[in-house]
């Protein structure tokens, strides 16, 4: 068993340095079918094939040392393609892609194979004598067709890139569209219900009015978050700056303790304590400590605390609430896919993954033996 385990290891170790490490190139497993089946198949049979000349000549002695390295050299890149076709049948590339890959592949084989019949037509036509033909056959084509599975990876990454910029373009211009209208609308749909709740002289109707004066709020608020998440990502990690933790934090929680009078606060953040950080950290901090007094218990008491932690600025916000849905924070963190039953109710906790993913950070979530939920923000320090 531990030998298995190690030589897989080994194998796939050897596939990463070359570049065949594929679990990231589609955003989900895809199906295994037939397409698939028949790529990878193509480079097993090609290694399979290749891998019988180089061991024939290692069991059949008497061999010199040079025909022994080359016979080596031979089986071993032979059974790197055997290893590679499985590979590419458990891999995320498309189906696409992997044809793609099988594609180069095969084209390896017929330009170099080619190549050398040429080569041995031209050598017997002149009266050369040529060495054990199916060995050396076996011996270029396994190294030329490793080489153009290799290739083929790459090229397949290389399509992957571009469609995935061109997503990226597409994705970039519907959210701006849409958060822009978002808002639009949700100003002229509020201002419209504070019309209705100030003139409405059926109490029915004014109460409707102020349930969707709420909730046009909520997707206005939706809109300005989803603002702050994007803003960070475009940034990709560019325009850091130091910002100082206390005030940032101060002003995180005055804003939420002017919308939020009846809740407690307390900050105890040293001063002088600076980290290397997005501009959007006061916003990250506004939501966790906001998302704290809302979720929270009914006498809120939201604490901001901060402390250089080994190599990290570690910012926590606690909270004395029930705690956040551990299926919430994990969709967020990236430990649950995003489901029609785990989405999150709100944006507030992906504004404080933006801003940690930014500067290469962590967003750590516990609770307390007290109670409450602690998130906590670990940014590098300035």
């Amino acid at each position: 068993m531990a030998s298995n385990a190690g030589t897989g290891g080994i194998v796939e170790t050897i596939l990463r340095e070359i570049g065949f490490n594929p679990e990231v190139e589609a955003d989900r497993e895809p199906d295994r079918g037939v397409p698939r089946l028949l790529a990878s198949a193509v480079v097993v049979v090609t290694g399979v094939v290749l891998l019988v000349p180089n061991i024939t000549i290692l069991l059949t002695p008497p061999n010199d040392p040079v025909g022994t390295v080359l016979s080596l050299l031979g089986t071993v890149v032979s059974t790197g393609l055997i290893a590679a076709g499985y590979s590419l049948y458990r891999s995320n590339f498309s189906d696409r892609n992997a044809i793609r890959i099988a594609i180069w592949n095969v084209l390896g084989l017929v330009v170099l194979g080619l190549v050398m019949l040429g080569l041995f037509a031209y050598q017997t036509s002149a009266g050369a004598n040529p060495v054990d033909r199916a060995f050396t056959i076996a011996n270029l084509l396994a190294i030329g067709a490793a080489a153009h599975v290799i290739i083929g990876v790459y090229d397949a990454r290389r399509v992957r890139a571009e469609e995935l910029a061109a997503e990226r373009r597409k994705l970039s211009v519907l959210n701006r569209v849409l958060r822009h209208n978002l808002r639009n609308e949700a100003t002229v749909m509020l201002g419209h219900a504070e019309q209705i709740v100030e003139t409405a002289e059926d109490q029915g109707v004014a109460d409707s009015a102020e349930t969707l004066q709420r909730h046009v709020e909520i997707v206005g608020d939706l809109a300005e978050e989803a603002d702050t998440v994007m803003g960070v990502y475009d940034r990709r990690g560019g325009g850091l700056e130091e910002r100082a933790v206390r005030s940032d934090a101060e002003r995180a929680v005055q804003s939420v303790a002017d919308k939020h009078p009846e809740a407690e606060f307390s900050i105890d953040v040293p001063e002088g304590l600076t980290a290397q950080t997005d501009p959007a950290l006061p916003d990250a901090l506004e939501e966790l400590v906001e998302n704290g007094v809302v979720h929270g218990a009914d006498d809120s008491e939201v604490e901001v605390d901060a402390a250089r932690e080994d190599d990290w600025v570690a910012v926590e916000v606690r909270d004395n609430g029930p705690g956040i849905p551990e299926e919430e924070y994990q969709v967020v963190t990236g430990e649950s896919e995003i489901t029609q039953l785990t989405h999150g109710s709100g944006l507030g906790l992906w504004v404080a993954q933006a801003v940690v993913d930014a500067v290469d950070g962590r967003l750590d979530f516990g609770v307390p033996e007290e109670g409450g939920t602690v998130v906590t923000l670990r940014l590098p320090p300035a």
